[in-house]
């Protein structure tokens, strides 16, 4: 029966970022269950059990969530506590057990990564956890009398049980959708109420500072969230509309929306409890958009910008012959076709039926471009200082705990998060970091979040979606690695051609297609998982990077 779990979930798993490591457990798979294609099946406590083996196999019950985990509190004794939805603490190898007197049992964990209660992921390098576990004797068996809450999974496992969920910000002038990857149960039945807990209660701590929510603070769900079709109804506490209009009420019921759309989810009508006939619509909320661009890339050929593919030209005059000043990097605005460009050292200013600005010369690292019209660089790459101007006003912001030199940075297309690479340790360590504003113009860069470490020495980094990042790194041996970071996920390693890479832009709304420049000049462009070049173009100087 083992060897049945292990080839029917190697069958319907395919290959993940996050892969499992240890000895796979026996067990049983049954088909068709509601949560998800095969659920693993624990085994109950076994008479005359030892005390650990009892831990053991409250620990590997993990896996079978049907009933409230219903398995793994056959191990507990009556009247024991434990909340499995705590979060989860991701581990590496087998948990190690000794037996630290007559009534506990710790468990020493290699810890990879944690969940919390609100589904957000964080990715943790060389740490150790010890967990205890006190028995007693229950009608002659060992029974688990306390326990940690929470569960504790390999990664594997973890990946198989729980699904990303992608939450819904606003950027401070409300106008644009800043997403948030968190991972909930799979299929669970509480899953929407579960969804709408994390919108109440807010952001990650690293990206709070740079978006904002309709949810108040102290506004909590009352009962189950009620599905009807493609219709979902909540109910909220009075705090809600105490400090707040109808306006945000019904943006709220949006951004629950948006937050339940892989559900289905197309309209959500939020009330207060307490409050008859008070309630609001998503469908009567402000528009809110997703950021997305022209499918068709943009390059530099023949010294002129082109799009690439079936329909109008790109048509836009920027003032200057970008091949003659030998530029090797560009964002462009496809609104007015507003750009930024690095040009032999010179960071310019390119507006249509104006003179280019020189913001900045003796710069070596490619600046970006945000939707508001903001371009960012790097006066220095070996200091913690970025800056930011708009044509009119100049700010200079500091990086806060960021380490090595600075590679390369890009802003995201909602303009409320910066990506960026360093070197460090012999290798790239990888950054997002919240862009916080006052009306409009960014006024600090908040505390960054660390993304999983990169081998090799970083080209390129740029935002492949509105989730993740792709960087592209050089190693010792002279090889490329490309590397997709999903914010709050997976990592993936994804291929690189023949011909070495010297650009990589991102893709389109919440495509994850990359496009290229190689090392002889072909535009490529990554489509399920393989690198294809574009016949229509040849030469090309750079890939645009478009907002």
């Amino acid at each position: 029966m083992a060897t049945t779990a292990v080839l029917a979930t190697l069958a319907l798993v395919g290959c993940v970022g996050l892969p499992d490591s240890g000895p796979v457990s026996a067990g049983e798979v049954v088909e068709g269950t509601d949560l998800g294609d095969v659920e693993f099946i624990a085994e109950g406590p076994s008479p005359g059990a030892s005390q650990e083996d009892i831990v053991q196999g409250f620990l590997q019950a993990a896996l079978s969530p049907a009933d409230d985990f219903s398995i793994a509190r056959d191990y507990l004794a009556d009247g024991a506590d434990w909340d499995p939805g705590a979060g989860v603490t991701l581990r590496s190898g087998q948990p190690q057990l000794t037996s630290t007197d007559d009534t506990t049992v710790e468990a020493t964990i290699d810890v990879v990564g944690s969940v919390d209660e609100h589904g957000a992921f964080a990715t943790i390098a060389d740490d150790t956890a010890r967990r205890a576990y006190v028995l007693i004797e229950e009608r002659g068996e060992w029974r688990i009398a306390a326990a940690p809450d929470g569960l504790v999974l390999s990664r594997y496992s973890f990946e198989r049980l729980f699904d990303p969920q992608t939450l819904a910000w606003l950027t401070e002038d409300r106008s644009t959708f800043v997403p948030d990857v968190r991972w909930f149960q799979r299929a669970s039945e509480r899953l929407p109420s579960v969804i709408v807990d994390a919108v109440l209660s807010g952001p990650v701590a690293w990206l709070e500072p740079a978006v904002w929510t309709a949810a108040d603070a102290d506004a909590v769900r009352i009962g189950d969230v009620v599905l009807e079709e493609e219709l979902a109804e909540v109910t909220v506490s009075f705090e809600q509309v105490q400090e707040s209009s109808s306006v945000e009420l019904s943006t709220l019921a949006l951004q629950i929306e948006q937050s339940m759309s892989r559900l289905g989810v197309t309209e959500v009508v939020v009330s207060i409890e307490g409050v008859d006939g008070y309630s609001a619509s998503s469908s009567d909320a402000p528009a809110v958009a997703t950021p997305s661009v022209d499918a068709r890339p943009v390059v530099l050929v023949g010294g002129e910008l082109t799009y690439v593919g079936q329909g109008a030209p790109l048509d836009v005059d920027l003032g200057v012959d970008l091949d003659a000043a030998e530029a090797s990097a560009l964002t462009i605005r496809e609104d007015d076709g507003l750009a930024v460009a690095l040009a032999s050292g010179q960071v310019l200013r390119l507006q249509p039926g104006a003179a280019p600005a020189v913001l900045d010369t003796g710069v070596t690292v490619a600046p970006s471009l945000d939707r508001s019209g903001w371009a960012w660089w790097v006066p220095d790459a070996s200091t913690q200082v970025i800056v930011s101007s708009d044509g009119q006003r100049e700010v200079v912001l500091g990086l806060p705990d960021l380490q090595g030199t600075i590679r390369d940075v890009e802003v995201s297309r909602d303009g409320a998060r910066i990506a960026i690479v360093t070197d460090v340790g012999g290798g790239t360590a990888a950054w997002v970091a919240g862009i916080v504003r006052e009306d409009g113009a960014p006024v600090s860069i908040a505390p960054p979040q660390r993304l999983p470490q990169v081998v090799g020495t970083a080209i390129d980094v740029t935002w492949a979606n509105g989730t993740a990042v792709a960087v592209l790194s050089s190693t010792q041996d002279g090889a490329q690695q490309l590397v997709l970071l999903t914010i709050g996920g997976a990592t993936q390693q994804l291929p690189t051609p023949q011909d070495a890479l010297t650009q990589i832009a991102g893709g389109v709304g919440a495509s994850a297609v990359l496009r290229a420049r190689s090392a002889v000049g072909e535009l490529l462009v990554l489509r399920a998982g393989d690198w294809q070049p574009v016949s229509q173009v040849d030469a090309v100087r750079l890939v645009a990077v478009q907002v």
